[in-house]
């Protein structure tokens, strides 16, 4: 089967390649094509030279066209994509499309289907639910066309799936729809599952810990300021910052200088057996971004023994619903982060209890490609 995957932030993110490397691993007969259009001045760092062995065809694309246009107008934005797709890509001997959004990318396979008839399955992640179902009724219909006529739609998380069910978008159609919806979330690295440590023995019990870019959607100034307010209760607390970079950076940096005592900035640190002496090091991890898709972070957070402080409603949530391995906060709240954090410290024996339950192994790459490739061949079965 030829298998065409549409992507706008291949660049900036690992899960598309993960993915697509694992199931052509797990299938030989699978010949995956991978479209990147590449957006215009994005802030993404490149971790393409961090990608390994990869198997599959790769076909970029450089924007062109006028920016502005693009960034406002979204049958522009699909006109752009689609042209310079058909141009690039290998159209014709195409047998199946996925498309990495519901909207910026199922735009685009909906068109395929309307005029090639190629099937396609769709992804609903964070910012189709947080940007799209949220803030841009006049897209509705046009998302409620792609849904009707994809074969299937992949959830990355529970409650995203939630969310769109109760959607004004799709909240009438959601009961004719279960037959397509499949929730299948993203895997994480095989030496994060090789390397759990879920012992509490040389921890700092005080010290909680946050990986990834200083950008707003991060939250990483409001995560300071609840561990400010906590400092109160608990003077011994302790804040490690991995990571950096990003629009808020400066603005991040200055709170680091302001609180040189207590939070240690250790930059950005890719060796994953580094991070693992880290995260080893601390009691708890906390992310509360505004928006996630998945968080992978939580989940190798999680094999190092650390309860998590994570966004309510937001994709990691719910993904543990018979397990308690951390606390949900509302990220513009920060006396409610305070609480979590607190909760997290204190609880932590308990927490890490259940952590202890996880089967790590089912969210691994592997796992996660034969759980794409029998959605693939149900469809080819059709």
């Amino acid at each position: 089967m030829n298998v065409l995957y549409l992507t706008e932030d291949y660049i900036g993110s690992r899960v598309h390649h993960n993915l697509c490397r694992s199931i052509v691993e797990a299938d030989s007969q699978m010949d995956m094509s991978v479209f990147a259009f590449n957006r215009p001045n994005y802030p993404l760092r490149d971790l393409r030279p961090t990608y390994d062995s990869r198997n599959y065809r790769l076909v970029e694309s450089d924007f062109e066209g006028n920016l502005l246009m693009y960034r406002t107008l979204f049958p522009y934005k699909i006109r752009c994509k689609y042209r310079q797709l058909t141009q690039k890509a290998d159209i014709e001997h195409t047998d199946l499309i996925v498309a990495s959004t519901l909207f910026s990318d199922g735009a685009v396979a909906y068109r395929l289907w309307c005029e090639h008839r190629i099937p396609y399955v769709v992804v609903v992640r964070g910012t189709d639910v947080n940007l799209y179902l949220r803030r841009m009724p006049h897209l509705y219909r046009i998302g409620q066309q792609i849904v009707k006529s994809a074969r299937k739609v992949i959830f990355v998380s529970p409650v995203q799936r939630r969310q769109f069910e109760k959607s004004l978008a799709f909240s009438r159609l959601a009961n004719s729809l279960q037959s397509k919806l499949i929730t299948i979330t993203n895997g994480i690295d095989q030496i994060w599952i090789d390397n759990q440590y879920l012992v509490n023995d040389n921890r700092n019990p005080d010290a909680i810990l946050y990986i990834g870019v200083f950008d707003r959607n991060k939250n990483v100034s409001t995560l300071i300021d609840a561990c400010c307010q906590l400092r109160k209760k608990n003077p011994c607390l302790t804040l490690n910052l991995v990571g950096g970079g990003g629009p808020c950076e400066q603005q991040i940096m200055r709170q680091i200088e302001q609180n040189v005592d207590w939070i240690k900035f250790h930059g950005p640190i890719y060796d994953k057996q580094k991070l693992m002496q880290i995260c080893r090091q601390n009691a708890a991890f906390a992310m509360i971004s505004k928006s996630e898709t998945f968080g992978l972070v939580y989940f190798e957070a999680l094999t190092q023994g650390l309860p998590v402080v994570y966004t309510a409603g937001q994709g990691f949530d719910g993904v543990f619903d018979n397990l308690c391995v951390g606390y949900a906060a509302k990220s513009d709240n920060v006396s409610d982060i305070a609480a979590k954090l607190d909760s997290a410290l204190t609880n932590r024996a308990v927490l890490l209890s259940d952590i202890r339950r996880i089967d790590f192994s089912m969210f691994g790459w592997p796992v996660k490609a034969r759980e794409w490739l029998n959605v693939f061949r149900a469809k080819s079965e059709e």
